[in-house]
């Protein structure tokens, strides 16, 4: 499981690398920071401007690859967390018939003994009733 764990942890990784940097470009909170914001959103404009309507439609595909890249990393880790579910309760569900019998013997057998104590310690009692009369 280990390096099921470590292989997710990579992906999801790998995948938000690009995050950070559209969170602070979209936090925009003061001073300098405002400055490189507005600065990286003029030249943003300004390459855009210069860009063709071929372009602009295949910008279209890059928001399509990000979306199916994202839905097969979901896939993958939900499949890694119903195999980890899977085997944990297959290791812990009893496997054989016989265990159960055994666990069925051993819960009579305790019965029995719990049984037998309490009736000694309730003719114990009645004995020394007997004797204190």
């Amino acid at each position: 499981m280990g390096r099921m764990a470590m292989l997710a942890l990579v992906l999801c990784l790998a995948l938000s690398a690009g995050a950070p940097s559209a969170l602070a470009a979209g936090v925009g909170g003061g001073g300098a920071f405002n400055e490189l914001t507005e600065q990286q959103q003029s030249e943003n404009q300004k390459t855009t401007t210069t860009k063709t309507t071929s372009s602009t439609e295949s910008s279209g595909s890059g928001t399509t690859t990000v979306v199916l890249t994202a839905l097969i990393v979901a896939l993958v880790l939900m499949s890694i967390i119903a195999w980890v579910i899977v085997r944990d309760a297959r290791r812990r569900a009893p496997v054989e018939d016989e265990d159960i019998d055994a666990r069925d013997a051993r819960v009579a057998h305790d019965q029995a003994v719990r049984m037998r104590k309490r009736r000694a310690k309730a003719k114990a009692a009645r004995a020394q009733r007997k004797r204190t009369r």
